[in-house]
């Protein structure tokens, strides 16, 4: 729940320099936060069902947001190479200088690759944090 909350926080406010949310379109923050909240409500409504199956499906919602953020973020910075592609005209290097290339950066540059501001940094931690906890539950019952 905490990354949950997390999430819609930085996702709804602006935090900046924290966080880029200013800088998005209205249209793009509410549907990352619906998107992104209804897909983690869900794995966290299944993983306190206490049914071993349900909890199962909630640690596999749970790494695919993890993989989902490693594809978006993490393979960008350490490569250079853009694994998401966008649905609109912009490409994802284009959205990063646009949202969040100002933000707050505790990690390294790596040549002129988009790098996880510190506001990702934490829900990736986060996120990181729900797989493994939901895993050990999961395989705990």
């Amino acid at each position: 729940m905490l990354t949950l909350c997390y999430h819609q926080i930085t996702t709804r406010f602006d935090l900046f320099p924290f966080n880029g949310a200013r800088h998005y379109v209205v249209k793009e923050r509410r549907i990352e936060a619906l998107v992104n909240g209804i897909i983690m409500g869900i794995a966290i409504v299944l993983s306190i069902t206490q049914i071993p199956l349900w909890i199962g499906i909630s640690g596999v919602i749970w790494t695919l947001i993890m993989v989902g953020a490693v594809l978006n973020w993490w393979i960008p910075y350490l490569t250079g190479r853009e694994v998401y592609q966008m649905s609109s005209t912009e490409t994802w290097g284009q959205m990063y200088e646009r949202i969040f290339a100002n933000t707050m950066q505790i990690l390294p540059a790596i040549r002129n690759y988009p790098r996880p501001n510190l506001e990702h940094v934490i829900l990736h931690v986060l996120i990181i944090s729900s797989v493994i906890s939901l895993w050990v539950y999961r395989f705990a019952f």
